[in-house]
C-alpha cells in the first residue's frame, strides 16, 4: 500500500466518481482504475461498488474511510512538524544553564522566548559550564548559557552575554552582616566555601585568584558544585563564601551579602551563550535574542552588571 493509493482512495471517496476524482489528483481516469483495483486486492475487501454513473461506497470502503483520512492528516502534521523546525516556529530546543542564572536571568529570559515562539518545546536543563559545553559539543543540548572564562570550548562558539561583580555571602549572624561593602583583604582569617575544583574549575580558579590577589590562601572547609547548595552551607554558619551578584535572593533573609572589593577594584565574572559552531537554527537565534533582551532588562535592574558587547541587537 502507498500514500498515493491512500490519496486516491479519499478522493474518490469525496467524488464518488472516478472522472471528477482523476481531475482533482491530476491525473488519467484508467490509472485511478487500476491503482483502486491493486488497492482493493491488497487489503483483500471491496472498496467501492461500481455503478453505471459513478461509484459508492462499500461497508468496507466506509470503515477505511475515517483511517485513511487519519493518515493523511497525520502525513500533514508531520510535514507541518517538520517545516516549523527549519522556521524556528515549531520542534524542540534543549537549553542548558548554569544554576546562577536560575535567579535573575531565566526568569525573564523564558517569557519573551514563549512570546515569540510559542509552538516550541523548551526544555531546560541545569549542569555545571564544563558539562553544558559537552553537551552542547555533541548535540545533546542545542544552547548553553554558562560561565566564563571557560578554559576548553572544543568545537563551540561562545557569545558574551553580561559580566557582573561577585559578591561575598556571609551567614546571617556575621559580625560584618551590615557592611555594606568588604575588602576581599579584610576576610583572610575566615573558613571559605569552595567551589568543585573537578566540576567548577572556573570558579575553583577565579576564588583562588582573587585570594592571593589579597594576598592569602583561603581556607576552604568545603566545596559545592551548586549554589543553591553553597547558599545552605552558608547558611549553617561554617563559612562564607564568593558568589556572582545574581546569586542574591530578592528578599530571603537566609543569608547576608556584601559588595566586594580586591585592591579596590570589583572582582569580574562573565555570562556567555554557547552554540554548536556551524549551526544557525532559527528557533536558537530567537532564544539568543531573548537572552539579550532579558540582560538589558537585568542591567536595568542591577548596577552591579557591566555590559559587555551585545551582537545583533534591533
Amino acid at each position: 500500500m502507498e500514500l498515493r493509493q491512500i490519496r486516491q482512495f479519499v478522493a474518490l471517496s469525496d467524488t464518488l466518481n472516478f472522472h471528477r476524482a482523476a481531475e482533482f489528483l491530476n491525473m488519467s481516469q484508467p490509472p485511478l482504475s487500476i491503482s483502486m483495483q491493486k488497492l482493493e486486492q491488497e487489503l483483500g475487501v471491496k472498496l467501492f461498488d461500481r455503478l453505471a454513473r459513478g461509484v459508492s461506497l462499500t461497508e468496507a470502503g466506509l470503515a477505511a474511510l475515517p483511517h485513511a483520512r487519519k493518515i493523511l492528516g497525520s502525513v500533514e502534521a508531520m510535514r507541518d512538524a517538520a517545516s516549523a523546525t527549519v522556521n524556528g516556529m515549531g520542534g524542540r530546543l534543549g537549553v542548558g544553564f548554569v544554576g546562577s542564572a536560575v535567579y535573575g536571568l531565566l526568569p525573564k529570559v523564558v517569557p519573551l522566548f514563549r512570546a515569540e515562539r510559542p509552538a516550541v518545546e523548551l526544555r531546560l536543563r541545569e549542569d555545571t559550564t564544563l558539562e553544558i559545553v559537552k553537551a552542547v559539543e555533541s548535540g545533546d543540548l542545542d544552547i548553553g548559557v554558562l560561565r566564563t572564562p571557560v578554559f576548553d570550548v572544543g568545537e563551540v562558539n561562545l557569545e558574551p552575554l553580561y559580566r557582573e561583580e561577585m559578591i561575598v555571602i556571609l551567614p546571617r549572624n556575621h559580625p560584618l552582616r551590615d557592611a555594606g561593602t568588604l575588602r576581599l583583604e579584610e576576610l583572610r582569617d575566615e573558613t571559605f566555601i569552595g567551589y568543585d575544583r573537578a566540576r567548577l574549575p572556573s570558579y575553583h580558579a577565579l576564588t583562588l585568584s582573587a585570594c592571593e590577589a589579597a594576598g592569602f590562601q583561603p581556607r576552604v572547609i568545603e566545596e559545592a558544585a551548586h549554589a543553591q547548595t553553597l547558599i545552605a552551607l552558608v547558611e549553617s554558619g561554617i563559612g562564607i563564601a564568593l558568589a556572582p551578584a545574581v546569586s542574591r535572593i530578592p528578599g530571603s533573609n537566609r543569608v547576608c551579602y556584601a559588595r566586594m572589593t580586591v585592591r579596590d577594584a570589583p572582582i569580574m565574572i562573565g555570562l556567555a551563550v554557547a552554540t554548536r559552531r556551524g549551526e544557525d537554527r532559527p528557533a536558537q537565534e530567537a532564544f539568543i535574542a531573548a537572552l539579550r533582551e532579558a540582560v538589558v532588562q537585568m542591567m536595568q535592574d542591577d548596577p552591579t552588571m557591566a555590559a559587555v558587547e551585545l551582537r545583533n541587537r534591533g
